[in-house]
């Protein structure tokens, strides 16, 4: 764990003297992904990781207001748009990937998924894809997009775009409010253990905390402290998935995955303006929503900018739900018929 924590910190203590956007995400995420790549042991225990989770749903929990129930009738259509867009990408880059990258069918199918990093790994090794291509490619589309995500908001709103007005120093959460954020998050993390959707750690207590808001029990203000800390261990989490990958496999990871990765991109872009002409949604917050990175890691570019952080977190909530139902269903029904 030292290690990964050094390394991370390391890359974004350079990143920061650089002055690059988000630098404790961006400079952890290549800081850690360099040291293992040269053979440090640099992983992370999953109690830290599930603790960051936990921390992060709260704090886009707290972000709901009681407005959000009046703001959920605009929302069907772009929820639904998710799932002609995950069905849309797949088939696109299983193509891709099948034709360009000469991958037989499980390991294309597998590594096409917008999503899903872990679970499309062991599944595609189940049905006879290469793990380590599947895994690769995941990696390197997450860290693609997030890098993408945040240098283009940073060009886009300028390097003095963050938060909004409700998040504020820790010195300034009342003793009452971190009592309150500790309870519900030990709720949140105990029911999260039921549900059965993708990222429960991180939902269970993000629905505990939403339910508070909401209801209007308690309104509680975002600190910024743990954003950072969030950015650090998630960064190295991301990064580390590159253990063991030689140079000759990221580089062509790195062709055919940029390749991917931009059409996706386009992709969510063109999903974005026609949802945001159509239903008047924030462009900022559909880009987000739309973005096939990892559902942790959009949730908190989304909750340091200050981009509408329960909006996109459910869309990609259900981005990787029906990867994670429709994904293998209609894999094994495909080999199925063609057998």
């Amino acid at each position: 764990m030292a290690n990964a924590l050094l390394s991370a910190t390391a890359g974004g203590g350079l990143f920061a003297l650089a002055h690059l956007p988000m630098p404790w995400l961006l400079g952890a995420i290549t800081g850690t992904a360099i040291a293992v790549m040269s053979g440090m042991n640099a992983s992370l225990p999953k109690g830290l990781r599930n603790i960051v989770l936990v921390v992060l749903g709260l704090m886009i929990g707290a972000t709901l207001q009681p407005s959000l129930l009046s703001s959920l009738v605009r929302w069907p259509v772009s929820l639904a748009a998710v799932v002609v867009y995950v069905g849309l990408v797949t088939s696109a880059q299983y193509l891709f990937f099948r034709r360009v990258g000469g991958y037989d069918a499980p390991t294309a199918y597998f590594s096409a998924a917008p999503g899903g990093f872990m679970a499309m790994t062991v599944i595609g090794g189940e049905y006879g894809g290469a793990e380590r291509v599947i895994a690769l490619m995941h990696a390197v589309r997450i860290v693609l997009v997030v890098f993408a995500l945040v240098v283009g908001f940073h060009l886009l709103a300028g390097p003095g775009a963050g938060p909004g007005n409700r998040y504020v120093a820790l010195v300034d959460v009342p003793l009452g409010h971190w009592l309150l954020l500790t309870g519900v998050g030990l709720v949140g993390a105990a029911a999260s253990k039921i549900l059965r959707l993708p990222g429960a750690i991180m939902i269970g207590p993000l629905i505990a905390m939403g339910l508070v808001q909401i209801s209007g029990l308690a309104s509680v203000d975002v600190p910024t402290g743990p954003i950072l800390g969030a950015e650090l261990v998630l960064g190295s989490s991301i990064g580390a998935q590159f253990a063991g990958a030689s140079l000759a496999e990221v580089r062509r990871g790195l062709v055919l995955s940029i390749t991917a990765t931009l059409v996706m991109l386009l992709v969510s872009i063109g999903f974005a303006a026609g949802l945001h002409a159509l239903t008047g949604l924030d462009l900022k917050a559909l880009l987000l929503a739309f973005s096939p990175g990892g559902m942790s890691g959009i949730s908190l570019i989304a909750l340091a900018l200050g981009i509408e952080p329960a909006f996109v977190t459910l869309h990609n909530m259900l981005r990787v739900l029906v990867i994670l139902i429709a994904g293998p269903a209609l894999f094994a029904r495909h080999r199925r018929s063609n057998t």
